[in-house]
C-alpha cells in the first residue's frame, strides 16, 4: 500500500478513526482554525512555487487561496482574513531577510518500503551558507513547544527519512515556522532513530492491510468523532 505520513499518524493514533476517514469516507468538518490553517499553507505554496518576491505577490496569493468554508459568517471570515494578512506581512519581512536559500517548496517525495511505497510532501528545505540542509515544516497554531518536542516530532522525522531516502537530501537541521506566533525553533537533526521509524511505518502498513483497525481509546478527549463513536471514552 501507499502509506503517507497522516495515515501513518491517524493509525497509530486509533487504527478505529484510521478506518472511519480513509475507508469509510467520513469527513472532519473545517472550523474557523482549520479553515485559515490550510488558506495559509496553501497560499505560502502558491507563493513559493511561482517564485514570487514582492508581499503584494503574496497577498495574491492569499486572496487566490483562501477557503470560504468553516466559518460562522462573513463577519468572523473577516476577522481571520485580516489576521492571515497582518501574519503574511510579517513572514514576508522575515522571509525577505534570511540568508538561507531556497532549495525546494512543497517537495513530494516516494520511497519503498518492504512491499509498501511511502510518500510525502515537504513544505521546505533551505540551505544554509555553509551549504547544509534545514527542512522546514509550517505551522499556523498559536503554541511554540521547546526544541526537545521539535527534536522529536514524528512528522519532521518522518520527512527528514523521506529527504534522505528519497531526494538524496542528507537533512542537518529540522526548523518548525511558527507563521502565526512569528517564531521559529530549529534544532540539530539525529538520524540514528531512522531504522526505527522505518520498521514503525512498515509495521502500520502492514497491519492496515490485514485489517486491523481495534479502537484504541487513549485518543478519544481529542478526538474529531467523540460524540458519535461506539467505542468513545472520555478518560
Amino acid at each position: 500500500m501507499e502509506i503517507s505520513y497522516t495515515r501513518y499518524r491517524i493509525y497509530r493514533e486509533c487504527p478505529w478513526k484510521y478506518k472511519l476517514l480513509f475507508l469509510d469516507g467520513r469527513r472532519i468538518p473545517l472550523v474557523p482554525k482549520s479553515s485559515y490553517g490550510l488558506s495559509l499553507h496553501r497560499a505560502l505554496e502558491d507563493w513559493l512555487l511561482r517564485g514570487e518576491t514582492s508581499l503584494e505577490s503574496l497577498r495574491e496569493s492569499l486572496r487566490s487561496k483562501w477557503l470560504t468554508d468553516g466559518y460562522p459568517d462573513e463577519a468572523a471570515e473577516a476577522r481571520w482574513y485580516s489576521k492571515a494578512e497582518r501574519v503574511l506581512a510579517r513572514f514576508h519581512a522575515e522571509e525577505s531577510s534570511r540568508r538561507s536559500r531556497l532549495i525546494c517548496a512543497e517537495k513530494e517525495f516516494f520511497w519503498d518500503l518492504e512491499r509498501h511505497r511511502v510518500r510525502g510532501k515537504i513544505d521546505r528545505i533551505d540551505q544554509a551558507p555553509d551549504g547544509t540542509y534545514d527542512l522546514v515544516d509550517y505551522k499556523t497554531g498559536p503554541g511554540v513547544p521547546s526544541s526537545a518536542r521539535v527534536a522529536a516530532d514524528p512528522q519532521l522525522r518522518f520527512y527528514a527519512l523521506g529527504a534522505g531516502r528519497a531526494l538524496g537530501v542528507p537533512v542537518s537541521t529540522l526548523t518548525m515556522d511558527f507563521v502565526t506566533a512569528g517564531e521559529r525553533v530549529s534544532v540539530p537533526y539525529d538520524p540514528s532513530g531512522e531504522e526505527t521509524l522505518a520498521a514503525d511505518i512498515a509495521a502500520a502498513a502492514n497491519a492496515i492491510e490485514a485489517g486491523e483497525f481495534a479502537a484504541d481509546t487513549r485518543y478519544c478527549p481529542r478526538c474529531d468523532f467523540l460524540a458519535e463513536c461506539p467505542y468513545a471514552k472520555l478518560l
